[in-house]
């Protein structure tokens, strides 16, 4: 994973790995505090090998070992629990005692440890100190009887003492390691989900699947903009390289009339729509925008006009009046809208008629460029009947929410229908360049330009090493 993924990463999954961390540090710390506290006391022994050597030898020092081993597996045995419980009334079994009780020798020792844990500290250093005595009392009577080998015992080197910190939990340690284990999982998750994620993440991935050139990206667009919508030098540059780059590729094309949709169901298609007819008309060019979602009418609400009448009841009306009595000047010299109109639940019947091909020729004698916005590409057929009247596409796909299934199928309906694709914007886009190719953006329709850049001299194509479009795409640009 390259730093770029890993920024893209943490910037989408940062909340989903924050909260399961510190839901795991919580839960932790609720285990430890309902969990009543155990305390442990240890008791030391040393194994006295015969007394009556003068000189440590191979032998006397693997029979010390072994002799530590036998004492402590005599610490094992069932007997002195069962001693320990009748010398402390204790109301458990031999059993469960002798779960809590840890017999261990230290490495190349004779000492041998014995750890008892209990809820009583108290209680956890009796049981200890009881089991080393009744093991040293035991071992006096096999030296007395038939196992004794000699002079040897055992001595106390430390006895247990009440120790009043717990052995656990630990509840700063638990909550540390369920902190660095939940972080740790929750990271891994969100890799796995970022792995199987199929959506659209890059200008590189869109210009991949769609096989077009990436004409802008846009770090914000969405359906809120129509609340603030405003052209001025607060504008993001974005949309003013956008219009740049758009009205070149389309100069090259020979295209007048360009329809913006998406693949799936985006409001960022209306606002990209806006913007881009607004600069277009700041930058000089006579615009006029036509709401061709007949089904929710809605970029009159981005200009703050009235929406009825509008292209509806233009393709309604059986005179045939002139199309510029249902055009709206707007706030913006140079740029007219052309409202939706009256919401229908079924507009094919109106698009699919020689009228919608008479209004949009007659938008061209009042407009140099007329921008069309149509809904979703899979969700309904309007838009293909739009794009029928259009010049060229400009599909608007939203990194890390539009599919790449659905991008691909889009561009596929587009070709099937031998509409041309002008280009795609990006927008959502954080850790994305502005445009999709460096240099003045007005002399990218120069012949080094497009020679440096890759794109040959169709102007076609924004990204290097993108393959030409389909026989039916291509047809229709040389038609044109």
């Amino acid at each position: 994973m390259d730093t770029r993924a890993f920024r893209r990463l943490m910037r989408r999954r940062w909340r989903s790995i924050l909260a399961g961390t510190i839901i795991v540090g919580v839960l932790t710390l609720i285990v430890d505090l309902l969990q009543p506290p155990v305390y442990q006391a240890s008791a030391t022994l040393l194994v006295n090998q015969n007394r009556g050597m003068t000189a440590p030898s191979y032998e006397s020092v693997l029979m010390s070992q072994q002799l530590t081993r036998t004492y402590a597996e005599l610490l094992k045995k069932r007997p002195l629990y069962e001693g320990v419980i009748a010398s402390l009334n204790l109301e458990t079994t031999p059993e469960r005692l002798m779960r809590n009780v840890r017999v261990s020798t230290i490495r190349d020792t004779q000492l041998i440890v014995v750890s008892v844990r209990d809820r009583s500290p108290q209680r956890a250093a009796e049981i200890a100190n009881e089991l080393v005595r009744l093991l040293r009392e035991q071992d006096r009577q096999l030296l007395a009887g038939a196992y004794a080998g000699g002079e040897r015992g055992l001595s106390v080197v430390e006895p247990a003492w009440p120790d009043p910190v717990p052995f656990s939990p630990k509840i700063a340690r638990d909550v540390l390691l369920g902190v660095i284990f939940g972080l740790l999982g929750m990271f891994g998750i969100a890799v796995v989900r970022e792995y199987i994620d199929e959506t659209v993440k890059t200008s590189d991935d869109a210009a991949r699947l769609t096989n077009a050139p990436v004409l802008g990206v846009i770090r914000g667009a969405s359906g809120a903009a129509q609340r603030s919508f405003a052209i001025d030098d607060h504008t993001p540059e974005a949309y003013r390289m956008l219009a740049v780059h758009l009205r070149t590729v389309l100069h090259d094309q020979r295209a007048s009339t360009l329809i913006v949709t998406s693949a799936e169901p985006l409001e960022d298609a209306r606002t990209v729509a806006a913007y881009l007819a607004a600069v277009s008309a700041r930058i000089g060019q006579r615009v006029i925008l036509v709401d061709g979602d007949l089904r929710q009418p809605m970029l009159h609400s981005f200009f703050d006009l009235a929406g009825v009448p509008g292209l509806k009841e233009a393709l309604e009306c059986a005179q045939s009046l002139p199309v510029y009595r249902y055009l709206r000047p707007t706030s913006f010299a140079h740029l007219m809208l052309l409202p939706g109109g009256e919401p229908t639940a079924n507009p094919m019947i109106l698009l699919d008629s020689s009228r919608l091909h008479d209004i949009v020729a007659e938008l061209h004698q009042h407009a140099e460029l007329v921008i069309m916005v149509g809904p979703a590409l899979l969700a309904f057929a309007d838009t293909l009947l739009l794009a029928k009247t259009a010049d060229a596409a400009l599909l608007v796909v939203r990194a890390e929410s539009t599919g790449a299934a659905a991008t691909v199928a889009a561009r596929a309906m587009l070709d099937r229908a031998s509409i041309r694709m002008a280009g795609v914007v990006l927008t959502g886009a954080v850790d994305e360049p502005l445009a999709s190719w460096s240099g003045d953006p007005a002399d990218i329709g120069s012949p080094v330009t497009r020679q440096r850049l890759g794109l040959g001299t169709g102007g076609k194509h924004a990204l290097r090493g993108v393959a030409p479009p389909t026989s039916s795409t291509s047809s229709r640009a040389s038609d044109a």
